[in-house]
């Protein structure tokens, strides 16, 4: 195949790529503005997906077989970390908490969509130990994670009516067990270690059908008093979320590809800045932009999103590529 097709083709991959992030920081923005109660429970399901996404994103682009796994971890951590650490302390002095830095930096408690990037670096500390166990016999033990974990850190408490241990509830705060289907399932079918096909029309099919069950379940959640019933640590969250990134899958290898959005790319693009600004420019609307707070939802999240994306593009502008991926604009 001419080098020429075989550029164009992979240049259309990263576009679709781009959208499914782009379609991950919308969900996103649209979860943190969404009002508790019945929302949760109506609206949720349909968003939850977000940053499992992300997280199979990172599983499906990444490979298990590597030569230099030093280079990879610095290459992949560093990318991460320094917007971490500049976000952390722009977070902290944004809360008027400036006692609780070093707290802050070590618990990822500056604001707590920073904890998915403690997340993100375990899957990159654990993709060594992740490709044996997806190439061996055991690899039955890594679907069970997320599940049995939500068993023993959700619903035993919810059910019971008890508190959850103050050491247990560090561990589970900090830990990546919720999202380790999601990471693990992006590996094995990036990596082809499983290859199947699957059927659009089927798999839409069972998507519908898991969102008609998510909502049972989040409205169940609701009689029973927990407001943020719409949470993605639900069994059928899970099954809703694999479901999208499945569909996915069939459409990344399809290769089929005709993007007409160059919208969608560039939120793709600047999603990890979206990502990490967003709750800020949120918090400070609702604080000191009175008019914000009468507006409806989704309008509001709309707003968020366009303010975001607004920052992170004039920043790249005006910082220049290498600032800004220091500061995760892009």
């Amino acid at each position: 195949m001419p080098a020429s097709t075989v550029t164009s083709a992979q240049r259309s991959r990263n576009d679709m790529v781009q959208v499914f992030r782009a379609l991950a920081v919308i969900a996103v923005v649209m979860i943190h503005t969404t009002p508790l109660g019945e929302y949760q429970a109506f609206c949720r399901p349909f968003i939850n997906f977000s940053v499992g996404m992300f997280i199979f994103l990172s599983g499906y682009l990444t490979k298990t077989e590597n030569d230099n796994w030093s280079a990879f971890y610095r290459k992949r951590i560093v990318r991460v970390l320094i917007p971490y650490v500049i976000w952390t302390v722009l977070y902290t002095l944004d809360s008027r908490q400036l006692g609780d830095l070093l707290t802050n930096l070590l618990n990822a408690k500056a604001c707590y969509h920073l904890y998915y990037i403690f997340v993100y670096i375990q899957f990159v500390l654990l993709t060594p130990l992740l490709g044996r166990l997806a190439k061996s016999r055991y690899q039955f033990l890594g679907w069970l994670v997320t599940p049995v974990s939500f068993i023993i850190f959700k619903y035993y408490w919810l059910l019971t009516g008890q508190t959850l241990n103050p050491t247990v509830a560090l561990i589970w705060s900090d830990a990546c067990l919720g999202w380790f289907t999601f990471y693990y399932l992006g590996l094995i079918l990036g990596n082809r270690i499983i290859e199947k096909s699957y059927s659009l029309k089927t798999l839409s099919l069972l998507y519908i059908l898991s969102i008609v069950l998510q909502t049972a379940e989040g409205y169940g959640w609701l009689m029973l008093g927990e407001m943020n019933c719409g949470t993605q640590l639900k069994l059928t969250s899970l099954l809703t979320s694999v479901l999208f990134m499945l569909i996915a899958y069939e459409i990344l290898k399809s290769g089929r590809y005709d993007i007409k959005n160059k919208f969608l790319c560039m939120l793709g693009e600047y999603s990890f800045g979206i990502y990490l600004c967003h709750l800020m420019i949120m918090h400070n609307l609702i604080l000191h932009v009175p008019a914000y707070n009468s507006i409806p939802y989704p309008i509001t999240s709309v707003i968020v999103l366009l303010l975001s994306f607004g920052c992170c593009y004039i920043g790249n502008k005006v910082c220049g590529e290498r600032v800004s991926r220091w500061l995760g604009l892009k």
